[in-house]
């Protein structure tokens, strides 16, 4: 599986740390036609009715379960999440060629010998659509995307219209429940993620941090501004601070959200509303890089 729309887009590094990979898998391969023309390779094809949206992902993935041992992806966290979102039991091989490319499920290039791993996920449920991510679940009205070769914000209404125009965060009314716990008001960015010490670096502080410690699950943190960390300077910081943070620490419990901007599971934006998001264990296996020491 290959997004070629991921991080701007395919080129010939990127082909080539694709070719790589798959010489070290050193096995027969099954793919689309398209993207077997794409990499130069020889393959069995099976047919897929091609949209060039995220369906791709999610039905080519359906097609292989069960009929390979390990299904390749290559592309962004948006493009994991995808795969993951299909259910396969086959394990996924996932190798980062997108704009962030920071997701636990991720696998290393490098690699020598795999070993397979059930990851917990994220279950997102907007409407009738069901989605699983890893890193976060994120209520504003930018995400992050390439433009001209360099990480940005894009607005996220217009990205889901199939345009990228870059934008600063703008702030929306939202209110968040867990079990009896409710937070209400004005916001500049909501994040929804799974515990762990990756909180300390993601501009989740305060309670968020607190939170990995104690070991709970999961945080919602409820951002008085909108916060994306890689493109902001020091200068953009002492602009908007004092930021105020709110956090709410949850285990087993759903996490239910109404929001007036776009909701965003790991950086693909569903749409404006509600939407019900969980932890489950063992969401999807993946492979990863084996340790002589297990």
């Amino acid at each position: 599986m290959l997004n070629p729309y991921a991080g701007g887009g395919f080129d010939d590094s990127k082909k080539a740390k694709v070719i790589d990979v798959l010489k070290k898998l050193d096995r027969d391969f099954v793919t689309t036609s398209r993207i077997a023309k794409m990499l130069g390779i020889e393959a069995e094809i099976v047919h897929l009715e091609e949209t060039d949206t995220r369906l791709d992902t999610v039905n080519l993935v359906r097609m292989l379960d069960e009929k390979v041992d390990v299904i390749a992806v290559f592309g962004g966290d948006g493009t994991v999440s995808d795969a993951a979102s299909a259910r396969p039991k086959t394990p996924l091989l996932c190798i980062g060629i997108g704009t962030t490319n920071v997701s636990p499920a991720l696998c290393p290039e490098d690699f020598e010998k795999l070993r397979e791993v059930e990851m917990r996920g994220l279950v997102v449920k907007f409407k009738d659509d069901e989605r699983v991510a890893f890193n976060d679940v994120v209520v504003g009205s930018t995400i992050l995307s390439t433009v001209d070769g360099k990480k940005v914000q894009v607005d996220a209404r217009s990205f889901m219209r199939g345009e990228k125009i870059i934008a600063r965060p703008r702030k929306f009314r939202a209110k968040v429940e867990v079990g009896d716990r409710v937070v209400e008001g004005v916001f500049g960015n909501i994040f929804v993620g799974m515990r762990d010490m990756r909180f300390l670096g993601k501009g989740i502080a305060g309670g968020a941090s607190l939170s990995a410690f104690l070991g709970f699950k999961g945080v919602v943190a409820c951002i008085s501004e909108g916060i994306v960390v890689s493109t902001y300077t020091k200068d953009d910081l002492r602009r908007i601070e004092p930021i105020v943070t709110t956090t709410i620490s949850f285990d087993d419990e759903t996490v239910k959200i109404s929001a007036e901007e776009v909701i965003s599971c790991d950086g693909n934006p569903l749409g404006v509303g509600e939407v019900e998001v969980r932890i489950e264990d063992g969401v999807v296996k993946v492979m990863k890089p084996f340790k002589e020491e297990e």
